[in-house]
């Protein structure tokens, strides 16, 4: 008998593909089939799995995706059935688990929940890559395969459709529990699922009063607790919302909020209870819906929005449809019902029959059966690549340690210096170092588990540049000593454009919405002192929050400013570019590298090739003055770079990281590869590929030191050289494990 692994949600986590995976794992052993679950954690809770989980993955911890694919491998799976859902695995996308697939030396099956028809571009990669290592892509719709082969080029071959499972319902005995709900003698209306937004419960209830008029015996049951994310993201405000709409329509005797989490064997009840279904989902873009087959498998009338399952499902009088966000129509479609015994029958009894075919057991023999063509060879399509043979010593950077983060951070922000590891209260903070945490911590929210903490760290730096800015000037202050007293009114130009990248940074990355709106608003009034700007510099750190926050939301001033910018730092080498000297002044000192990142990056999005070449040009220039025998030696500050020659120490973990950040967009820019393994030299640089052979990261606190002198290594471990090697980290771990070009 093969040995088949699933990959998914499980339960006790609460979620549709948490019950899909388990109905479908249930289904399979009901088969006689020997089956085990990789389940996926969240971050939200501990759980306590059934023996049937084998292996556990925190979506945001990429190592355990490697772990896994090992872990299959080695215990000699047959089979590998995915459940895919974009938001369950960590990176963009959920590009994380790609890299478990990659690894895998057995037939996948993948089961795609969502299929979008207007994805990003990095949407469309996660897709084309989840096909070329799948050997069959499952739709619960048809509508799903149409939308693989015409939107994602996607071979139909290589698609099968397969129904979503139900459960053999049977009759209950619901007397006792209309009892306990005190619904006896009532007509119900059922919707359940967990509560969110998109749910539109607002729509059935504003629907109510005229069917009340004419059935004031109608009872409306919303079952379900709110989403586990939405209740960490927004609280329980929408259901809130829900209940003061109640009141205002003086319906408090004809709902029913039961806000819970329920069983199937409860579900099951509640569906052999009710009259009418009804689905209100306010979008059309879902290929699958759990409690739609769960009612055609209770034989219940459904009322539903025609998204594409629906129309799909409830097709040849299976059930009834109404236009989206129309109360109107679904009053009306509520009384037809009631008033129609034998068409709501109808209707039932015709969505039960096809729901017969669809009963777990069959369903999960369907599964079976197609990994079984797929392990013996007679039914296989090939990935379009042979899974990667790649050793694991290329990916093996060290694993996200923040430490040395979390010491030097207060309630007010991070402090600037330490002594060794420990924090050196007597220079304070400053906004440049805050600017940096506030942009680590958005990097990280799909890196790490713990993103609570992650929220709580980007909070505190948002608050210290909310307060570093000073409306009297328009711009930012930099330094404030350990009393929280300003040192000045006004900060250099490098510290407010930092400030203006990591603002637009944020605004346009962040997952957290309260963040989103803080630094938009914060970054729409920082970006007024951009025309103010003198150094080159300065300019380029502007430029990179421009482009970015310009990347997500388009406005035409931010894009005017950012044109107006570009053309600015681009006329300071007009004089020099075709020289030997070609820098804008006769000394070359810290931070050079953004200079070109910025032409680059904004050449790109701008699609002015001028621009983006002049970059390409005078980063290769830095790369010439400051690789030495294939490693990285950056500029040292005791010195700089002047035509007379480099001066070699005291090196610093900024050039590091600003060389990695310009290469990695200059390999963004050519693709050429070249760039890419400079950024990755650069990075070696803080392991031990340095002019001293010594490693400038701290491995046991996930600090880093503060630079190489000539007569050895810094120990001093501060904000700047922490955030500079945490930062490279991330980058440098996004370029290795996505070569394949898909984003973070």
């Amino acid at each position: 008998m093969n040995k088949i692994a699933i990959i998914g949600n499980y339960p006790p986590r609460k979620c549709g593909i948490a019950t899909f995976t388990k109905d479908l794992n249930e289904g399979m052993k009901k088969k006689a089939v020997s089956t085990a679950v990789v389940a996926m954690n969240d971050g939200l809770n501990r759980y306590n799995y059934p023996d049937d989980v084998v292996f556990e993955i925190d979506q945001n911890v990429m190592p355990l995706y490697i772990n896994a694919a090992e872990y299959l491998n080695s215990n000699n799976f047959d089979a590998v059935i995915l459940q895919h859902e974009f938001g369950i695995f960590g990176g963009k996308d959920g590009s994380h688990i790609i890299q478990l697939l990659k690894r895998l030396r057995m037939p996948v099956i993948t089961t795609l929940h969502t299929i979008i028809d207007d994805p990003t571009n990095n949407q469309r990669l996660v897709i084309n890559e989840l096909a070329r290592l799948s050997h069959k892509l499952v739709s619960i719709s048809k509508k799903g395969i149409e939308l693989l082969t015409k939107i994602y080029g996607i071979p139909e071959s290589k698609c099968i459709h397969i129904h979503h499972g139900v459960h053999n319902i049977g009759s209950e005995n619901t007397l006792g529990l209309k009892k306990k709900l005190g619904v006896e003698n009532k007509k119900i209306i059922l919707t359940f699922g967990l509560l969110s937004k998109n749910k539109s419960i607002e729509v059935v209830i504003n629907a109510l009063p005229e069917v009340i008029k004419k059935h004031p015996e109608v009872v409306y049951i919303v079952l379900g607790a709110t989403h586990p994310h939405v209740v960490k993201n927004e609280g329980e405000d929408y259901r809130h919302m829900l209940f003061r709409l109640v009141n205002r329509l003086n319906l408090e005797k004809n709902i029913l909020f039961i806000n819970r989490f329920v069983s199937n064997k409860e579900l099951f009840n509640y569906l052999k209870m009710c009259d009418i279904y009804v689905i209100p989902y306010m979008g059309e873009k879902q290929i699958s819906s759990g409690t739609l087959i769960y009612t055609m498998g209770a034989a219940k009338p459904i009322i539903s929005t025609p998204f594409w399952y629906a129309k799909e499902m409830l097709a040849d009088n299976r059930g009834v449809l109404f236009n989206f966000k129309d109360s109107d129509q679904l009053s009306e479609k509520i009384i037809e019902l009631l008033d129609n015994e034998k068409k709501s029958k109808t209707i039932a009894m015709n969505a039960f029959a096809l729901a017969k075919e669809c009963y777990w057991p069959k369903i999960g023999k369907q599964y079976y059966d197609l990994a079984a063509r797929m392990i013996s060879g007679k039914d296989i399509i090939k990935p379009g690549i042979e899974q990667t043979t790649e050793s694991e010593v290329k990916y093996a950077v060290p694993p996200i340690n923040l430490g040395q983060l979390r010491v030097l951070t207060d309630d007010t922000g991070i402090l600037q210096h330490a002594k060794f590891n420990v924090p050196d209260r007597n220079h304070g903070y400053c906004t440049d170092d805050n600017a940096r945490a506030l942009m680590l911590t958005v990097m990280l929210q799909n890196e790490v588990q713990d993103t609570d903490e992650v929220n709580r760290l980007a909070s505190i730096y948002l608050s210290f540049i909310d307060y570093a800015y000073n409306p009297e000037n328009g711009k930012f202050r930099n330094f404030m000593n350990y009393e929280r007293q300003w040192l000045e009114d006004e900060g250099s130009e490098d510290s407010t454009g930092r400030a203006i990248w990591a603002l637009g940074f944020t605004a346009a990355h962040t997952n957290v919405s309260n963040f989103n709106h803080h630094s938009n608003h914060l970054f729409k009034r920082g970006i007024k002192a951009v025309k103010q700007m003198t150094h080159p510099r300065a300019m380029a750190y502007a430029i990179l929050g421009l482009v970015n926050h310009a990347k997500m939301y388009g406005e035409a001033t931010v894009i005017n400013q950012l044109k107006e910018t570009a053309k600015k730092l681009y006329s300071f080498f007009d004089t020099t570019i075709d020289h030997e000297w070609l820098w804008f002044d006769k000394r070359v000192t810290y931070g050079n590298s953004r200079i070109p990142q910025a032409m680059i990056y904004a050449g790109m999005y701008l699609n002015d090739t001028g621009l983006a070449k002049r970059g390409l040009k005078i980063l290769d220039w830095l790369i010439d003055k400051q690789f030495i025998g294939g490693s990285f030696s950056p500029i040292g500050n005791n010195g700089w770079l002047t035509p007379e020659g480099k001066a070699q120490f005291d090196q610093q973990p900024l050039e590091a990281k600003g060389m990695i950040n310009a290469c990695l967009q200059a390999e963004e820019y050519t693709n050429n590869g070249s760039y890419g393994e400079y950024a990755v030299k650069a990075f070696e640089w803080f392991t031990g590929e340095n002019d001293l052979n010594m490693p400038v990261y701290d491995f046991a606190t996930g600090g880093c030191r503060d630079g190489l002198h000539h007569e050895g290594v810094n120990l001093n471990q501060g904000a700047e050289s922490t955030l500079s090697w945490l930062i490279s980290l991330m980058d440098i771990s996004f370029y290795l494990r996505n070569k394949n070009n898909l984003q973070i």
